[in-house]
Protein backbone atom coordinates (compact mmCIF):
# COMPACT_ATOMS: atom_id res chain seq x y z
CA UNK A 1 0.00 0.00 0.00
CA UNK A 2 2.75 2.76 0.75
CA UNK A 3 4.67 1.77 -2.21
CA UNK A 4 1.42 2.88 -4.04
CA UNK A 5 1.15 5.95 -2.33
CA UNK A 6 4.54 6.61 -3.10
CA UNK A 7 4.29 5.89 -6.83
CA UNK A 8 0.80 7.99 -7.09
CA UNK A 9 2.99 11.25 -5.40
CA UNK A 10 5.57 10.68 -7.58
CA UNK A 11 3.30 10.53 -10.46
CA UNK A 12 1.47 13.90 -9.42
CA UNK A 13 4.81 15.81 -8.52
CA UNK A 14 6.08 14.73 -11.78
CA UNK A 15 3.02 15.66 -13.91
CA UNK A 16 2.86 19.19 -12.33
CA UNK A 17 6.72 19.78 -13.39
CA UNK A 18 5.32 19.25 -16.64
CA UNK A 19 2.80 21.69 -16.43
CA UNK A 20 4.91 24.14 -14.81
CA UNK A 21 7.41 23.97 -17.63
CA UNK A 22 5.13 23.92 -20.32
CA UNK A 23 3.79 26.93 -19.31
CA UNK A 24 7.47 28.47 -18.64
CA UNK A 25 8.27 28.00 -22.30
CA UNK A 26 9.19 30.67 -24.35
CA UNK A 27 9.50 30.57 -28.53
CA UNK A 28 9.88 32.84 -31.30
CA UNK A 29 7.62 33.07 -34.11
CA UNK A 30 7.78 35.40 -36.96
CA UNK A 31 9.14 38.75 -35.41
CA UNK A 32 7.74 37.93 -32.05
CA UNK A 33 9.07 36.13 -29.01
CA UNK A 34 5.76 34.40 -26.87
CA UNK A 35 5.28 32.87 -23.35
CA UNK A 36 3.49 30.20 -22.89
CA UNK A 37 0.82 31.22 -19.85
CA UNK A 38 -2.27 28.99 -19.82
CA UNK A 39 -3.78 26.21 -21.59
CA UNK A 40 -3.20 26.98 -25.34
CA UNK A 41 -2.67 30.71 -24.41
CA UNK A 42 0.65 32.57 -25.00
CA UNK A 43 1.68 36.04 -24.22
CA UNK A 44 3.83 38.63 -26.37
CA UNK A 45 6.46 38.83 -24.12
CA UNK A 46 8.85 41.01 -26.68
CA UNK A 47 9.08 41.87 -29.97
CA UNK A 48 11.66 42.49 -32.63
CA UNK A 49 12.77 46.32 -32.05
CA UNK A 50 14.05 46.80 -35.13
CA UNK A 51 10.49 46.35 -36.99
CA UNK A 52 8.87 49.59 -38.13
CA UNK A 53 5.69 50.72 -39.82
CA UNK A 54 2.54 49.14 -39.46
CA UNK A 55 1.91 46.17 -37.32
CA UNK A 56 -0.65 43.36 -36.73
CA UNK A 57 -0.62 40.83 -33.95
CA UNK A 58 -1.89 37.38 -34.66
CA UNK A 59 -4.84 35.84 -33.02
CA UNK A 60 -3.33 32.25 -33.14
CA UNK A 61 0.59 31.19 -33.56
CA UNK A 62 2.08 27.35 -33.82
CA UNK A 63 4.03 25.71 -31.57
CA UNK A 64 5.14 22.09 -31.61
CA UNK A 65 1.92 21.37 -33.33
CA UNK A 66 0.03 22.85 -31.21
CA UNK A 67 -2.11 26.07 -31.78
CA UNK A 68 -2.55 28.73 -28.86
CA UNK A 69 -4.60 31.45 -28.79
CA UNK A 70 -2.58 35.38 -28.18
CA UNK A 71 -4.14 36.90 -25.50
CA UNK A 72 -1.87 39.17 -23.51
CA UNK A 73 0.95 41.60 -23.87
CA UNK A 74 3.72 41.25 -21.60
CA UNK A 75 5.43 44.29 -19.66
CA UNK A 76 7.55 46.18 -21.80
CA UNK A 77 6.62 43.66 -24.83
CA UNK A 78 7.02 46.54 -26.86
CA UNK A 79 8.73 49.43 -24.96
CA UNK A 80 11.65 51.25 -27.25
CA UNK A 81 10.65 49.60 -30.40
CA UNK A 82 10.39 52.88 -31.94
CA UNK A 83 9.91 52.81 -35.51
CA UNK A 84 6.19 51.18 -35.22
CA UNK A 85 3.52 53.55 -36.75
CA UNK A 86 0.17 51.69 -35.79
CA UNK A 87 -0.41 48.14 -34.15
CA UNK A 88 -3.67 46.06 -34.67
CA UNK A 89 -4.38 43.84 -31.48
CA UNK A 90 -6.46 40.84 -31.91
CA UNK A 91 -9.80 40.97 -30.23
CA UNK A 92 -8.65 37.91 -27.39
CA UNK A 93 -6.33 40.14 -26.12
CA UNK A 94 -7.27 40.64 -22.33
CA UNK A 95 -4.20 42.08 -20.53
CA UNK A 96 -1.93 44.71 -21.97
CA UNK A 97 1.21 44.70 -19.37
CA UNK A 98 2.54 47.61 -17.45
CA UNK A 99 5.38 49.94 -19.61
CA UNK A 100 4.29 47.81 -22.82
CA UNK A 101 4.25 50.16 -25.64
CA UNK A 102 6.55 53.05 -23.56
CA UNK A 103 8.74 55.09 -26.15
CA UNK A 104 7.06 53.95 -28.83
CA UNK A 105 7.60 57.36 -30.14
CA UNK A 106 5.84 57.08 -33.71
CA UNK A 107 3.13 54.92 -32.86
CA UNK A 108 0.42 56.81 -33.97
CA UNK A 109 -2.79 54.15 -34.11
CA UNK A 110 -3.95 51.61 -31.84
CA UNK A 111 -6.78 49.55 -30.90
CA UNK A 112 -7.64 48.80 -27.33
CA UNK A 113 -9.71 44.87 -27.57
CA UNK A 114 -12.46 44.78 -25.25
CA UNK A 115 -11.22 42.25 -22.82
CA UNK A 116 -9.34 44.87 -21.64
CA UNK A 117 -9.79 45.90 -18.03
CA UNK A 118 -6.91 47.90 -16.77
CA UNK A 119 -4.53 50.31 -18.58
CA UNK A 120 -1.45 49.86 -16.66
CA UNK A 121 1.62 51.87 -15.14
CA UNK A 122 3.18 53.58 -18.26
CA UNK A 123 1.32 51.44 -20.64
CA UNK A 124 1.83 54.51 -23.88
CA UNK A 125 4.24 56.78 -22.25
CA UNK A 126 6.73 58.71 -24.44
CA UNK A 127 4.06 57.64 -27.44
CA UNK A 128 4.39 60.76 -28.27
CA UNK A 129 2.57 60.47 -32.09
CA UNK A 130 -0.63 58.88 -30.89
CA UNK A 131 -3.30 61.23 -31.53
CA UNK A 132 -6.58 60.05 -30.18
CA UNK A 133 -7.63 56.69 -28.12
CA UNK A 134 -10.38 55.46 -27.64
CA UNK A 135 -10.67 53.48 -24.43
CA UNK A 136 -13.60 50.19 -24.12
CA UNK A 137 -16.15 50.70 -21.19
CA UNK A 138 -15.18 47.61 -19.65
CA UNK A 139 -11.54 49.59 -18.83
CA UNK A 140 -11.89 50.10 -14.82
CA UNK A 141 -8.79 51.88 -14.01
CA UNK A 142 -5.77 53.73 -15.77
CA UNK A 143 -2.30 53.31 -13.95
CA UNK A 144 0.42 55.84 -13.20
CA UNK A 145 1.86 57.64 -16.35
CA UNK A 146 -0.60 55.78 -18.61
CA UNK A 147 -0.49 58.44 -21.27
CA UNK A 148 2.25 60.11 -20.03
CA UNK A 149 4.17 62.68 -22.55
CA UNK A 150 1.59 61.65 -25.28
CA UNK A 151 2.09 65.15 -27.07
CA UNK A 152 -0.64 65.01 -29.62
CA UNK A 153 -3.64 64.04 -27.99
CA UNK A 154 -6.37 66.54 -27.89
CA UNK A 155 -8.91 65.14 -25.71
CA UNK A 156 -10.02 62.16 -23.75
CA UNK A 157 -12.74 60.35 -23.05
CA UNK A 158 -12.01 58.49 -19.41
CA UNK A 159 -14.31 55.39 -20.03
CA UNK A 160 -17.73 54.81 -18.33
CA UNK A 161 -16.53 51.95 -15.76
CA UNK A 162 -13.54 53.57 -15.01
CA UNK A 163 -12.84 54.17 -10.81
CA UNK A 164 -9.80 54.68 -10.66
CA UNK A 165 -7.04 57.19 -12.69
CA UNK A 166 -3.03 57.06 -11.24
CA UNK A 167 -0.84 59.75 -10.34
CA UNK A 168 0.34 62.09 -13.29
CA UNK A 169 -1.74 60.19 -16.14
CA UNK A 170 -1.53 63.01 -18.37
CA UNK A 171 1.60 64.38 -17.39
CA UNK A 172 3.18 66.33 -20.13
CA UNK A 173 0.37 65.74 -22.38
CA UNK A 174 1.11 69.17 -24.00
CA UNK A 175 -1.92 69.43 -26.94
CA UNK A 176 -4.85 68.12 -24.44
CA UNK A 177 -7.77 69.97 -24.94
CA UNK A 178 -10.91 68.41 -23.13
CA UNK A 179 -10.76 65.97 -20.52
CA UNK A 180 -14.33 64.16 -19.91
CA UNK A 181 -15.04 62.45 -16.89
CA UNK A 182 -17.68 59.92 -16.60
CA UNK A 183 -20.04 58.91 -13.57
CA UNK A 184 -17.99 55.95 -12.53
CA UNK A 185 -14.51 57.87 -11.32
CA UNK A 186 -14.28 57.84 -7.85
CA UNK A 187 -10.89 58.46 -7.16
CA UNK A 188 -7.41 60.28 -9.18
CA UNK A 189 -4.20 60.43 -8.64
CA UNK A 190 -1.29 63.29 -7.82
CA UNK A 191 -1.15 65.89 -10.28
CA UNK A 192 -3.17 63.98 -12.89
CA UNK A 193 -2.88 66.96 -15.28
CA UNK A 194 0.09 68.43 -14.54
CA UNK A 195 2.16 69.56 -17.88
CA UNK A 196 -1.34 69.49 -19.95
CA UNK A 197 -0.84 73.50 -21.08
CA UNK A 198 -3.60 73.79 -23.37
CA UNK A 199 -6.41 72.18 -21.53
CA UNK A 200 -9.55 73.91 -22.21
CA UNK A 201 -12.22 71.88 -20.42
CA UNK A 202 -12.55 69.30 -18.08
CA UNK A 203 -16.31 67.88 -17.85
CA UNK A 204 -17.66 65.66 -15.51
CA UNK A 205 -21.16 63.95 -15.80
CA UNK A 206 -23.26 65.16 -13.20
CA UNK A 207 -24.14 62.30 -11.69
CA UNK A 208 -20.15 61.76 -10.69
CA UNK A 209 -20.37 61.27 -6.68
CA UNK A 210 -17.10 62.36 -6.31
CA UNK A 211 -15.90 65.05 -8.51
CA UNK A 212 -17.78 68.14 -10.30
CA UNK A 213 -17.02 71.06 -12.44
CA UNK A 214 -17.79 74.54 -12.76
CA UNK A 215 -17.49 76.28 -15.85
CA UNK A 216 -15.48 73.61 -16.96
CA UNK A 217 -12.82 74.01 -13.37
CA UNK A 218 -11.92 70.84 -11.79
CA UNK A 219 -13.29 70.26 -8.48
CA UNK A 220 -14.22 67.57 -6.28
CA UNK A 221 -18.00 67.21 -5.44
CA UNK A 222 -18.24 69.18 -2.54
CA UNK A 223 -16.12 72.13 -4.13
CA UNK A 224 -14.13 72.26 -0.67
CA UNK A 225 -10.67 71.07 -3.00
CA UNK A 226 -9.52 73.27 -6.38
CA UNK A 227 -8.19 70.55 -8.34
CA UNK A 228 -7.46 71.87 -11.81
CA UNK A 229 -7.95 75.61 -13.57
CA UNK A 230 -7.53 74.73 -17.22
CA UNK A 231 -4.42 76.48 -18.05
CA UNK A 232 -6.01 78.12 -21.62
CA UNK A 233 -9.42 79.38 -20.15
CA UNK A 234 -9.69 83.14 -20.86
CA UNK A 235 -11.08 84.91 -17.82
CA UNK A 236 -9.01 87.76 -16.70
CA UNK A 237 -10.28 87.17 -13.06
CA UNK A 238 -11.43 84.70 -11.13
CA UNK A 239 -13.64 84.05 -8.29
CA UNK A 240 -13.28 80.72 -6.27
CA UNK A 241 -16.78 78.96 -4.91
CA UNK A 242 -16.84 80.29 -0.88
CA UNK A 243 -16.68 76.46 -0.49
CA UNK A 244 -13.37 75.99 -1.61
CA UNK A 245 -10.82 75.03 1.42
CA UNK A 246 -7.63 73.39 -0.48
CA UNK A 247 -6.10 74.14 -3.28
CA UNK A 248 -4.26 71.71 -5.11
CA UNK A 249 -0.65 71.33 -6.59
CA UNK A 250 -0.13 72.86 -10.07
CA UNK A 251 -3.86 73.85 -10.09
CA UNK A 252 -3.21 76.81 -12.28
CA UNK A 253 -0.21 75.89 -13.48
CA UNK A 254 0.67 78.04 -16.51
CA UNK A 255 -2.94 80.06 -16.62
CA UNK A 256 -1.89 82.52 -18.98
CA UNK A 257 -4.98 84.88 -19.28
CA UNK A 258 -5.22 85.29 -15.45
CA UNK A 259 -4.59 88.72 -14.00
CA UNK A 260 -7.07 88.44 -10.87
CA UNK A 261 -7.70 85.58 -8.43
CA UNK A 262 -9.70 85.81 -5.41
CA UNK A 263 -8.91 83.30 -3.02
CA UNK A 264 -12.26 81.68 -1.05
CA UNK A 265 -12.53 83.43 2.26
CA UNK A 266 -12.68 79.97 3.92
CA UNK A 267 -9.49 78.88 2.08
CA UNK A 268 -7.19 77.11 4.40
CA UNK A 269 -4.06 75.66 2.46
CA UNK A 270 -2.84 76.72 -0.98
CA UNK A 271 -0.16 73.42 -1.90
CA UNK A 272 2.67 72.95 -3.29
CA UNK A 273 3.58 75.10 -7.22
CA UNK A 274 -0.50 76.05 -6.81
CA UNK A 275 0.27 79.06 -9.36
CA UNK A 276 3.50 78.33 -10.45
CA UNK A 277 4.62 80.22 -13.79
CA UNK A 278 0.87 82.08 -14.11
CA UNK A 279 3.19 84.49 -16.22
CA UNK A 280 0.70 87.42 -16.19
CA UNK A 281 -0.84 87.04 -12.44
CA UNK A 282 -0.98 90.70 -10.77
CA UNK A 283 -3.30 90.39 -8.04
CA UNK A 284 -4.10 87.60 -5.75
CA UNK A 285 -6.65 88.42 -2.96
CA UNK A 286 -5.73 85.87 -0.04
CA UNK A 287 -7.56 85.11 2.73
CA UNK A 288 -7.58 85.60 6.54
CA UNK A 289 -8.62 81.51 7.00
CA UNK A 290 -5.28 80.76 5.13
CA UNK A 291 -3.28 78.57 7.61
CA UNK A 292 -0.68 76.49 4.76
CA UNK A 293 1.23 77.67 1.90
CA UNK A 294 2.98 75.47 -0.51
CA UNK A 295 6.68 75.85 -1.42
CA UNK A 296 6.84 77.78 -4.53
CA UNK A 297 3.24 77.70 -5.26
CA UNK A 298 3.60 81.54 -6.81
CA UNK A 299 7.12 80.60 -8.17
CA UNK A 300 7.50 82.29 -11.70
CA UNK A 301 4.41 84.74 -11.20
CA UNK A 302 6.67 87.28 -12.65
CA UNK A 303 4.08 90.71 -12.45
CA UNK A 304 2.28 89.56 -9.12
CA UNK A 305 2.28 92.43 -7.19
CA UNK A 306 2.18 93.24 -3.32
CA UNK A 307 1.38 90.50 -1.27
CA UNK A 308 -0.89 90.89 1.36
CA UNK A 309 -0.55 86.85 2.71
CA UNK A 310 -1.14 86.13 6.40
CA UNK A 311 1.25 84.67 8.67
CA UNK A 312 1.10 81.28 7.58
CA UNK A 313 3.24 78.14 8.15
CA UNK A 314 4.96 76.82 4.77
CA UNK A 315 4.62 73.17 3.74
CA UNK A 316 7.61 71.59 2.94
CA UNK A 317 8.00 70.73 -0.77
CA UNK A 318 8.54 67.26 -1.72
CA UNK A 319 9.47 66.68 -5.98
CA UNK A 320 9.48 62.93 -5.33
CA UNK A 321 5.90 62.70 -4.70
CA UNK A 322 4.98 60.65 -7.61
CA UNK A 323 8.22 60.80 -9.58
CA UNK A 324 9.39 57.85 -11.34
CA UNK A 325 12.44 58.98 -13.63
CA UNK A 326 11.68 56.67 -16.48
CA UNK A 327 8.89 58.18 -17.00
CA UNK A 328 9.89 62.10 -16.68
Amino acid sequence: MRKTITLKFWASTILMLIVVMSNAQTFKSGTFRYKVIGNNAVEVSSADSSMSGNVAIPATTMYNNTNYNVTAIAAGGFSGCTGIRSIILPSKISKIGKDAFLNCWNLNSVNIPYAVKKIEDGTFCYCKSLAGITIPDGVTSIGNYAFAHCENITRFNVPDNCKSIGNKAFYGCKKLQAVAIPAALEKIGVRMLQGCVELRRVSVEPENNFFATVDDVFYDKSLSRLIKYPAYKDNAMFEMPSSVKNIDEYAFENVGKLLVVKIAAGCTRISNMAFVNCENLQRADYPAALQEVGMDSFFGCMRLKESNMPACIFIEYDAAIGLVDKYE
